[in-house]
């Protein structure tokens, strides 16, 4: 079961992105071995903060567009929603602490505490190194 990381999200959803077509084969792999794809609510609000962001693509998804794409994707049976616990912010809270880390990690690092306290291994992201401190989780690159 290997969670997705936003960055791999948004090669998904973007046809024209340069990673679209490794990302896609990446996730297809993964499928077939009968593994479901996983990742908390949290990269959704990340995954539209970012599509939608017309400094960031252009043409942007439109909100419109997003939404569909992403309600479309979770109703996919191979794609789940993995629910933060007390467990995973605590997880998160130690490892902010343990490793020294700044604002700008907090979303990784919560996305990797939830992953890892759901017993996920393995995640997918095209930025390995933002997980590689933690020491819990394989990282895929696509």
């Amino acid at each position: 079961m290997p969670g997705l990381d936003c960055n791999v999200l948004v090669q998904l959803a973007l046809a024209d992105h340069p990673a679209n077509a490794a990302t896609l084969a990446a996730a297809q792999a993964e499928t077939q071995r009968e593994r479901r794809l996983v990742f908390p609510p949290l990269v959704v609000t990340e995954f539209l903060h970012v599509v939608t962001d017309a400094r960031r693509f252009d043409p942007p998804l439109t909100m419109t567009e997003a939404l569909d794409w992403i309600e479309d994707l979770l109703a996919n049976p191979t794609v789940g929603l993995l629910e933060p616990s007390q467990e995973s912010l605590r997880q998160m809270l130690r490892w902010m602490r343990q490793f020294n880390l700044g604002r700008k990690r907090i979303l990784d690092t919560y996305l990797a505490a939830v992953l890892h306290t759901a017993g996920v291994r393995r995640l997918l992201t095209s930025n390995p190194t933002d997980f590689a401190v933690f020491g819990v989780l394989e990282t895929v690159v696509p």
